[in-house]
């Protein structure tokens, strides 16, 4: 009937978040938009890392 829905690569998916996350601090915080994306870099590694969500995506 249905194919499987496909998945995004953990390296897509990847991109996606740091680019979405740039487009959000750019929008409400311009001249700060570095500091924050490297504070968001560095409290949650494992959101933005390809082989994380890889990992996670093998799981379910």
């Amino acid at each position: 009937m249905l194919d499987p829905p496909q998945r995004w690569s953990g390296k897509r998916k990847a991109d996606a978040r740091r680019r979405n996350l740039r487009k959000r601090l750019e929008k409400t915080v311009p001249l700060f938009a570095d500091q924050f994306e490297e504070q968001e870099l560095r409290r949650r590694p494992d959101y933005f890392d390809p082989d994380s969500i890889d990992r996670k995506q093998l799981r379910k």
